[in-house]
């Protein structure tokens, strides 16, 4: 049994420690989970409520035409330095991490703003400071600027944001489009016509997934709306695939090992019936019926299942170790090579008794033929 179960324990081991770092590896960063449409379109708020309903969406924020998506940024005694603007809110997953760990939340004002580590080397700035944005536009011949003093709440990890990004609210987002098509903003006090009454319309979002799974089933949705979008499939798909192939692999080797396994266990159930044969009959002779002669047969193979259980999760536990050890140079932080969860050898254990118990049942008919007499010989 210990034979059977090591290697069968490491197969499942080494398939959920290296699917399990390469997920990790994926989820750790949330472009991953991001879908990014082809092109720009005209959305209006109908689509994005229509959006937020798909169970499959951790977070979506419209945008407007890349062209406006600009501020040039300004800090003290340092060269200015033009930043791509991006819309956040409550729960966006490419600020959460900065946020926790500054105890902030993503609902940002219209004064506040984060950096990406790009940007903030290049204005020379970090969490808390100050920096001037400023907006242009060319009308009537001529160019006009306007300004406001942003607040730098956190600066977002290069590996999450490699660009030059700058992450605002909506509302600040939008303002810098309404004063480049030459329309005032009073709430900013920037002059201009009056924009027109009229519904908001979009030509771009940010769109994450809850899951990785998740990300195929919003790319489905977002096309049948005829939209296409950049996603991270082919690196996904890979992991799955993997994943298929280590799941193919131990069931194979579950049933052509396990086969041969329980054969043998139930064989061995059976030679023992037979060599306690005398003993079992004199049992018998003694009072117990032949359902109490199997519960003696089954509570021997019970506790072989527990011995071999722990005997074969101490070898796989030593194995997993010396695989991670080995392996250590190319793995990161809590990342593994071998590894099974508490839950997953606790559930091995119940099966391996399980199976044990089953293949002892095989040992009935055996049981069934023992007669009290036969037990007379030996009194």
């Amino acid at each position: 049994m210990i034979a059977f179960m090591v290697p069968m324990l490491t197969v499942l081991g080494v398939r959920d420690g290296i699917i399990g770092t390469l997920t990790s590896r994926l989820l750790e960063n949330p472009r991953n989970l991001e879908l990014t449409p082809k092109g720009s379109f005209n959305f209006k708020e109908e689509f994005f409520a229509s959006l937020k309903t798909q169970s499959d969406v951790a977070f979506v924020v419209p945008e407007t035409r890349a062209i406006s998506a600009t501020m040039n940024l300004a800090a003290p005694n340092q060269p200015t330095f033009d930043a791509d603007l991006s819309a956040s809110g409550p729960g966006d997953p490419l600020l959460k991490e900065t946020a926790d760990k500054l105890g902030q939340d993503t609902d940002l004002l219209i004064d506040k703003i984060y950096l990406a580590e790009a940007v903030a080397e290049k204005l020379g700035v970090k969490a808390g400071d100050k920096v001037k944005g400023r907006v242009g536009r060319r009308r009537k011949s001529h160019d006009e600027y306007a300004s406001l003093e942003l607040t730098v709440l956190g600066v977002i990890p290069r590996h999450i944001t490699p660009g030059y990004n700058a992450f605002c609210s909506l509302q600040l987002l939008r303002h810098t489009e309404d004063f480049r098509s030459g329309f005032a903003v009073p709430e900013l006090g920037w002059e201009g016509t009056p924009k027109p009454a009229g519904p908001e319309r979009y030509a771009r979002f940010r769109l994450y997934s809850k899951d990785l799974d998740g990300v195929e089933r919003l790319r489905l949705y977002l096309l049948k709306q005829g939209i296409d979008s950049y996603t991270q499939a082919a690196q996904i798909e890979l992991v799955k695939r993997l994943d298929h192939s280590f799941t193919v692999i131990f069931v194979a080797l579950l049933i052509v090992v396990g086969g041969g396994a329980f054969a043998s266990a139930a064989s061995g159930a059976i030679d023992q019936v037979a060599k306690m044969r005398r003993s079992l009959s004199v049992l018998a002779l003694l009072g117990l019926s032949k359902f109490q002669l199997l519960n003696f047969s089954m509570f021997q193979a019970a506790l072989t299942g527990l011995l071999s259980t722990l005997g074969a999760e101490g070898l796989f536990l030593a194995l997993a170790k010396a695989l991670n050890v080995y392996f250590g140079d190319s793995l990161g932080l809590g990342e593994r090579v071998c590894y099974l969860a508490t839950w997953k050898l606790v559930v091995a254990g119940a099966i391996t008794i399980f199976f044990m118990v089953s293949a002892s049942g095989c040992a009935y008919t055996k049981l069934a033929d023992i007669e009290p007499s036969e037990g007379m010989r030996d009194v």
